[in-house]
C-alpha cells in the first residue's frame, strides 16, 4: 500500500474550504447562537485524507473533506457543520460501550439528525433520519430498535471518533483498492486530549452562556441538555470560574500606563474589566478553617485574571466577626484574611449587612461547611462553596464541594 501527502491542487481546495468553513461559522452564530458559539471553541480543519471521506470531530476539532464539503449548497454546509457540533454536544464519543459500532453510529446520526430537522435546518437527502416513531428517541433507545428492525441503513452519516483506540484515530483504510495511494494528511490530527468530556462540558456551558446573554431563556430541549451539564460533576475550581465569569460580563477596555511598571521605565497598557463589585464571606466556626488556604489562593488567582475588583470579605459565625476590604492595590491573598470567631454558624447577618449596606454586590460566594440556617434569597447571585466534609442545607443558589467536586444550581 502506498501513501502521499495531498497534491498542491488539493491543498487550494483545502484553501478554498477554509474560507467557506469561516462564512459559514459566522452565519450560525447570527442565525444559531448556541451552535456557532460551540463553533468558535472549535477548529475547523479541512484535510484531503482517505480516513475522512466526509467529515469527523474529535471534540476540539471539526474535520471536513474539501470534496464533500464544496459539493454541497451553504444550507447543507451548515447542516453539516451543526451535525459535528451536536456529536460533541450529546458526548456521543464516549456513549457507545459495548454496543455495536457501525450500528450505534448511526443511531447517533439520528438523534441529531431528527433534532435537526425538528429545527428547520436543511438535511441533506443522503443524511440519516429516525422514522417518525422514533423521532425524539435518544441514540441509545435508537440503537435497541435497529437491533429489532428488518432494514437497517447501510452506512452512517460521517466518520465517527472515539478517544482511545487506534482504529477510531485512524480511521479505515479498507476501501481503498490495492493500486490506489493512500492519501494521509499532516492536518488530520485527531486529539481528544485529557478529560474530553470535561472539554465537551466546558464548551457546552460557555456556549449556553453566549445564548443566554444574546437571546434569553434557552429552548427547551437545549435547556434540559445543559442543565444536565451544569449539574453534572465538574472540578470545583472550573465551576467557580464560571460562575464569576457569567455573573460579571462587563466589556474589556484599555486604561492607562500599568503604575507597576513605570518604576522600571516600561509604560504598558493595563487590560482591565470594569470593576468587579464582589463579596467573599467566611464560616469562622471552626470547621472550614483548614479548607480555607486552598481556596482563597484559586479565588485570589481568579479575581486578579479581571484587572480591576473591590473585595469584601465578611467573616462570620453566629454574628458578624470583621469586614475587610481587598483591591488590586491591597490585593487579596487568604492569608491577609483575619480569621475570627470559632461559635455556631448563621448566614443571615451577611444577608442582613448586605441589604442594610445597600452596595452594589455582583455576586456573594459563602465559603462555609453548611450547616447553619436558611437565609431570605438575596436579588444577587449566590454560590454556595462547601467544605469536603460539609453538606449544604440551603435550597437555592450554586454549590460546589471542595473534595467531592460535586456542583448543581438548585
Amino acid at each position: 500500500m502506498q501513501f502521499r501527502n495531498p497534491t498542491p491542487a488539493e491543498e487550494k481546495k483545502k484553501l478554498k474550504a477554509c474560507g467557506l468553513l469561516e462564512s459559514d461559522r459566522v452565519r450560525l452564530l447570527m442565525d444559531q447562537p448556541f451552535v456557532g458559539a460551540v463553533l468558535i471553541r472549535q477548529n475547523l480543519v479541512p484535510v484531503v485524507d482517505s480516513r475522512c471521506p466526509t467529515a469527523s470531530t474529535d471534540g476540539q476539532n471539526i474535520f471536513v473533506n474539501p470534496d464533500f464539503y464544496l459539493a454541497m449548497t451553504p444550507g447543507e454546509r451548515r447542516f453539516l457543520l451543526a451535525h459535528e457540533v451536536w456529536h460533541t454536544v450529546y458526548l456521543h464519543f464516549l456513549r457507545r460501550q459495548e454496543r455495536d459500532p457501525e450500528l450505534f453510529n448511526i443511531a447517533t446520526d439520528m438523534e441529531i439528525n431528527g433534532m435537526l430537522a425538528r429545527e428547520r435546518f436543511k438535511v441533506p437527502a443522503d443524511a440519516l433520519v429516525p422514522p417518525a416513531q422514533w423521532r425524539g428517541l435518544n441514540a441509545e433507545e435508537i440503537y435497541e430498535r435497529l437491533k429489532k428492525s428488518l432494514t437497517k441503513p447501510n452506512a452512517s452519516y460521517d466518520v465517527h471518533l472515539e478517544p482511545g483506540g487506534n482504529k477510531a484515530e485512524q480511521g479505515n483504510l479498507s476501501d481503498n483498492k490495492a493500486d490506489d495511494a493512500v492519501v494521509v494528511d499532516p492536518d488530520y490530527q485527531v486529539d481528544f486530549g485529557n478529560e474530553p468530556e470535561e472539554k465537551a462540558r466546558e464548551k457546552v456551558i460557555e456556549a449556553a452562556t453566549h445564548y443566554e446573554k444574546q437571546r434569553g431563556t434557552l429552548p427547551g430541549e437545549l435547556a434540559r441538555i445543559v442543565e444536565n451539564f451544569r449539574s453534572g460533576k465538574l472540578p470545583w475550581k472550573e465551576l467557580l470560574a464560571q460562575f464569576v465569569t457569567s455573573c460579571f460580563g462587563g466589556s474589556r477596555r484599555w486604561l492607562p500606563p500599568n503604575r507597576r511598571y513605570i518604576s522600571n521605565g516600561l509604560y504598558l497598557q493595563s487590560r482591565r474589566d470594569s470593576r468587579l463589585q464582589a463579596v467573599l464571606a467566611v464560616d469562622t466556626s471552626g470547621s472550614t478553617y483548614q479548607d480555607l488556604p486552598q481556596f482563597a489562593a484559586e479565588l485570589a488567582g481568579l479575581l486578579n485574571s479581571f484587572g480591576d475588583y473591590r473585595l469584601k470579605v465578611i467573616c462570620c459565625d453566629t454574628k458578624i466577626q470583621s469586614v475587610e476590604t481587598f483591591t488590586p492595590e491591597t490585593p487579596f491573598d487568604g492569608k491577609k484574611v483575619k480569621f475570627a470567631g470559632g461559635g455556631g454558624t448563621s448566614f443571615t447577618p451577611v444577608f442582613d449587612y448586605l441589604k442594610k449596606s445597600e452596595e452594589e454586590v455582583n455576586l456573594l460566594i459563602y465559603f462555609t461547611d453548611g450547616c447553619g440556617d436558611i437565609p431570605e434569597k438575596p436579588p444577587y447571585p449566590v454560590m454556595w462553596v462547601i467544605t469536603p466534609y460539609g453538606k449544604n442545607v440551603i435550597p437555592w443558589g450554586y454549590e460546589a464541594q471542595l473534595k467531592n467536586q460535586v456542583t448543581h444550581q438548585v
